[in-house]
């Protein structure tokens, strides 16, 4: 609703719709603000389930099983993100018909289904690699250290298999995202946190145990073929059977841009995902929990980020194939700040609540770690915001500047994981991480940002995929 029609029909929407107006809100980011908010209600209430109706140990299992199915990034490689920029830079002389279908030019429609088709390709050979390497890699890694009293090996293999069989799906998601229908993908995005969320903790309350996983993981894939049958089945039709003509070359547009964006997000799993297995192999499956839990808070807090910056990433793109850089800063700095005090609030909101489980003595407190680790991972939060929201930025342009950046974080993260992580445990790995955030991290993203927003916003400037790293950084 515009204000016009607001000030015409219900004065009294007037104050709401121009305080939205204000943060920069629309349809796409409310229904991400909803699925962001969600995840703050549900997340603690996950976390009462699973330290009510889970030993320690199993807790332990539980979280360790998300962070080593964390591996598919090895075979995923990043596409996901690349999908979305490079549709969004076609999707400018395409439009959504009211039937669903793709109307435009017909070249970039071409280059747009020579993109999903190939995509959809990797994917399926992805997903396979998913189901056998995770199942029999997973199997060696528990096996290392057994647990008889924990059944962890059939709902191991189930969780694998629809793993494999949603990440064969992913690109067709991505596509949609970049095609600027975000506002569709995250009210989808709610519905599914929403289906999952019943089915975990449903699955936990009836006695399911660790085959919670696997059905929760069920429930998000019959959700995601209802979506794509009844809301996109005509768009994902026109793309996957059209007349190809003009096609984009995968070897000079995309994996110039893809194989450097890979590196930076393999950089990732080591920057996030190796903090429970490290705890759970020195420190066993109760430590491993406590690492967990918290770190489920933290990814909640992270993902408020995206609630504003993931949901204009086509925008972006769409912005920067017009050159039009004075409405994609002005657009990007405003959403900026309002991340960074929505990030920050919802730190002191989570200190808040640790702060309460431990001094009160509930019994949940002792499933999470002590405040030190916490407040230095809160503190790192908020530090990865801002790199988060300049490495958006930069990735509109089909680019990636960062990846020495994310490769030279994820050696220093990893090993101080690894290390402090071993001799002084979660404490160690926090403070490694938070003070290699800060010291190196940041202001090497900073510098790079400013540096390639010059180079690339001069006039005459090219944005080619094929630009040697080593230029801009």
């Amino acid at each position: 609703m515009t204000l016009d029609e607001a000030r015409g029909k219900h004065p009294f929407l007037l104050l709401p719709i121009r305080l939205l107006k204000r943060f920069e809100v629309n349809r796409a980011v409310l229904f991400s603000i909803m699925n962001q908010g969600w995840s703050l209600l549900t997340g603690p209430l996950t976390i009462l389930v699973i330290a009510q109706w889970l030993s320690s140990d199993e807790q332990g299992f539980y979280y360790t099983f998300n962070s080593v199915l964390g591996l598919q990034i090895f075979v995923e490689l990043g596409l996901a993100t690349v999908l979305v920029q490079v549709a969004s830079h076609e999707w400018v002389l395409l439009h959504r018909n009211p039937d669903g279908s793709i109307g435009g030019d017909p070249d970039a429609l071409s280059r747009l289904s020579s993109l999903l088709r190939f995509a959809l390709k990797w994917y399926v050979a992805a997903g396979g690699l998913v189901i056998v390497g995770l199942s029999i890699g997973g199997y060696f890694f528990f096996t290392d250290k057994p647990h008889p009293d924990i059944v962890w090996q059939v709902p191991w293999f189930c969780l694998c298999v629809i793993a494999g069989i949603n990440l064969m799906m992913s690109p067709l998601f991505s596509v949609i995202e970049g095609t600027n229908q975000v506002a569709s993908i995250f009210a989808f995005r709610f519905v599914l946190g929403v289906a999952n969320t019943a089915g975990l903790i449903l699955g936990i309350q009836h006695g399911f145990g660790l085959y919670a996983l696997p059905l929760a993981a069920l429930t998000r894939l019959l959700c995601n073929m209802i979506f794509i049958s009844w809301k996109h089945r005509r768009f994902v039709l026109q793309l996957t059977t059209c007349k190809l003509g003009r096609m984009i070359s995968w070897q000079k547009e995309v994996w110039p841009f893809q194989w450097r964006l890979s590196l930076s997000w393999l950089s990732g799993y080591f920057i996030f995902q190796l903090f429970t297995p490290v705890m759970f192999h020195y420190h066993g499956p109760k430590v491993a929990g406590q690492m967990g839990m918290t770190m489920s808070l933290m990814t909640t807090l992270g993902t408020l980020s995206y609630a504003w910056l993931a949901v204009r990433a086509p925008q972006f793109g769409m912005l920067i194939a017009k050159k039009d850089y004075v409405e994609l800063d002005q657009l990007f700095h405003r959403l900026v700040w309002i991340t960074m005090g929505i990030v920050a609030a919802g730190a002191v909101a989570i200190l808040g609540f640790v702060l309460i489980l431990h001094w009160g003595h509930f019994a949940m407190g002792s499933r999470m770690l002590t405040l030190l680790p916490v407040c230095l991972l809160l503190g790192q939060q908020i530090i990865n915001c801002a790199i988060n929201a300049m490495a958006i930025y930069l990735r509109a342009h089909k680019k990636e500047p960062l990846m020495i950046v994310s490769l030279v974080s994820a050696l220093l993260i990893g090993l101080s994981t690894w290390q402090l992580g071993a001799t002084y445990g979660p404490t160690g790995a926090a403070a490694g991480y938070f003070v290699i955030c800060l010291v190196w991290g940041l202001p090497s993203c900073w510098y790079i940002f400013q540096r390639c927003r010059t180079q690339w916003h001069q006039p005459g400037a090219t944005l080619s995929p094929e630009t040697p790293v080593a230029a801009v950084t």
